[in-house]
């Protein structure tokens, strides 16, 4: 079979023809993978400095879908979502024809979702359902901000705060940005870094999932006694924050973990049915396994609406 394999860290990863997955183990089954992820996470593992650090060469890839076809009886012809058991982390992933993996890494797709979005949307759609609902409590009424709001997690949060009843302000960085937000906002805020005065200083919630300088400027557009979702940090991992100032707003600092975190299997399946019949909607972009290394330069150069998978 073909298989991405990298070789040395930091670098991009060269398809190979390497010997498919012997039968499967008790416990684990085969996967013929149909569409594979390309994530922040894959990239970050694919440093060599991550706390996951598996042996050389190896099989990149967090997650992705595919059919069952060994192992595990119940679940042979069986379309899945591969996610977990250390799947891309700490033994081979998903960027190759076929994967060995734990029986408890799959979860069942329906037939009709589309490849690459099955294979891409746990991330997106569960941070989204997390930072909406059990750490941001979005309700009827409230006025919320949304950065980083064209982006996977951020239109989803557009989406499922506006459904909570929110009035949801989304916000982005540039027009190209603007019309890729999903129709769900009912403001649209357009500009680098912007400040309170831009926006008003009575947001009940700040969902965020951008991060870096402009963070501090934000909190100002939320009321006293407001909450902040913290939920990423591709603008950058520090924050400066003038402690008077934040303790005399009493502005709570929610952060978004998703690894401590438990999805429930009818939270999913709701979610994936709302994106497979489009009442829900998630900007998804493709590119053949053969680009697998193209794959990696266009997510590591950033801007992407949406999330990214190669086809097999």
């Amino acid at each position: 079979m073909l298989a991405a394999r990298l070789r040395t860290w930091d670098t991009a990863p060269a398809l190979e023809e390497t010997d498919p997955p012997g039968p499967a183990p008790d416990g684990e089954v085969v996967v013929k993978v149909e569409a594979a992820a390309v994530t922040h996470l894959d990239l970050t593992v694919m440093t060599g400095t991550f706390v996951h650090r598996p042996a050389l060469p190896f099989t990149p890839g967090t997650a992705g879908v595919g059919t069952v076809v060994a192992g595990g009886a119940a679940l042979l012809g069986r379309r899945v979502l591969v996610r977990g058991g250390g799947i891309g982390l700490e033994r081979n992933g998903t960027w190759a024809e076929q994967v060995a993996v734990p029986v408890g890494a799959v979860r069942g797709v329906p037939e009709e979702t589309d490849a690459a979005l099955a294979a891409t949307c746990y991330s997106p759609m569960t941070t989204a359902w997390a930072a909406v609902g059990a750490v941001g409590r979005i309700g009827q009424g409230e006025r919320v901000l949304v950065t980083g709001a064209a982006g996977a997690v951020g239109s989803l949060c557009v989406q499922l705060a506006a459904r909570a009843g929110a009035h949801v302000v989304a916000v982005v960085r540039d027009d190209d940005a603007a019309r890729a937000v999903p129709d769900a906002a009912h403001e649209i805020l357009v500009g680098p870094a912007p400040e309170a005065a831009a926006i008003g200083e009575d947001a009940d919630a700040l969902l965020d999932t951008v991060g870096g300088d402009a963070l501090p400027g934000l909190l100002r557009a939320v009321r006293p006694g407001g909450r902040a979702v913290l939920i990423g940090y591709v603008a950058g991992t520090a924050l400066r924050l003038d402690l008077p100032t934040l303790l005399s707003r009493d502005i709570a600092l929610l952060p978004v973990n998703m690894v401590r975190r438990h999805v429930p299997a009818p939270v999913f399946d709701a979610l994936l049915e709302d994106l497979t019949s489009g009442r829900l909607t998630l900007r998804t972009a493709t590119l053949p396994f053969a680009e697998a290394a193209r794959a990696v330069t266009v997510r590591r150069k950033g801007g992407l609406r949406g999330t990214l998978a190669v086809l097999m």
